[in-house]
């Protein structure tokens, strides 16, 4: 059974706040000094892996579910993402009360976002006691930790988790409207074991923020970085291989410590499968082993070294062995 890394709920009332766990980690290592980030047709980045915040707004509301008793056959259903009443905007769960008791209709015309298709469907509206409501619970915020893997200077991008963000109940793509990503402090890891998945624990200050992205695609989260949010003074820039550099065998993954500083730690590519791009790994370090069990949530997006190159990132983590999972090809985050 092959889990994705990284995530938390908090429901309160009828808003659900979705707290995400995944992790980013800064190395600091020697300087390398390049005048550009290419030499040739060779492309360096900045390795990092320190952990962060995340807080992000959904483009729409998403459908978790139904209040008890209530069913609504072939309307709206879980991972259906709303983006219009009636022709009004919906940005928040705030703006569905807004608009509904605003309106204060018994039927609205709800557009809606489906499997990538956009749909329009009638749906009965619910008063109780004066207040309308539509009957379902909804999401349209995230919050959590996570590991970025790469800092492109060029470009001041940066590059993290290696895998989409999902949402926990439906198992759906979150659409990002926009996000931020803050410094963590008061980093706890829970550590993992056989059919138990561990996890990190942090807190950060919203009003402390670093970087802000908008992509949530296949292969992770990419954004922008304030000016001197990293200092990447006494850091080398790592080669980004191609899929033919990478070989079966020794690697190393870069993850925060206890002291929440980057550490390199050993690991095994034991399978590379061509079509996918996946990589098979194994952790084999005991300091790792005894810090985390293994890989964890938020662990996804630590970056992979090999031969002094950059060759992808975490992403999963199997279940019933933790020190088992797989990464994804660097090549695939960075296009």
């Amino acid at each position: 059974m092959q889990n994705r890394l990284g995530v938390i709920f908090i429901k309160r009332k009828q808003l659900i706040i979705f707290i995400l766990a995944f992790v980013v980690v800064f190395l600091g290592m020697s300087y390398f000094k390049l005048s550009d980030n290419f030499l040739g047709n060779k492309k360096y980045v900045y390795v990092l892996g320190n952990v962060v915040g995340i807080r992000a707004n959904t483009e729409g509301v998403l459908v978790l579910g139904y209040e008890d008793n209530i069913q609504y056959i072939d309307k709206l259903k879980e991972g259906d993402n709303i983006l219009h009443i009636n022709d009004e905007k919906v940005n928040s769960s705030q703006d569905v009360y807004d608009i509904l008791n605003k309106l204060k209709k018994n039927i609205v015309n709800i557009k809606f976002e489906r499997s990538g298709k956009i749909l329009t469907k009638s749906v009965k509206t619910k008063n109780e006691d004066g207040i309308y409501k539509l009957g379902f619970w909804v999401r349209d915020k995230i919050t959590g930790i996570g590991t970025m893997t790469c800092y492109d200077p060029e470009k001041n991008q940066f590059y993290a988790i290696g895998h989409p963000i999902y949402d926990i109940d439906t198992q759906q793509v979150l659409k990002i409207k926009e996000g931020n990503i803050y410094n963590i402090s008061n980093l706890e890891i829970i550590k993992g074991q056989d059919n138990k998945i561990g996890q990190i624990k942090g807190n950060f200050d919203i009003k402390n923020i670093i970087g802000n992205f908008k992509n949530n695609s296949n292969y992770g989260i990419e954004g922008n970085l304030n000016q001197n949010s990293i200092n990447t003074d006494n850091k080398k820039r790592f080669q980004v291989a191609s899929f033919k550099d990478i070989k079966l065998g020794k690697a190393t993954i870069l993850f925060a410590s206890k002291d929440n500083e980057v550490k390199s730690y050993n690991i095994l590519i034991k399978n590379i499968d061509k079509k996918s791009k996946i990589l098979e790994v194994e952790i084999v370090d005991k300091e790792l082993i005894n810090y985390t069990g293994g890989i964890i949530q938020g662990m996804s997006g630590a970056p992979i070294i090999q031969n002094d190159k950059l060759i992808g990132s975490i992403t999963y983590v199997l279940k019933k062995n933790p020190k088992k999972g797989f990464g994804i090809f660097i090549g695939e985050m960075i296009k």
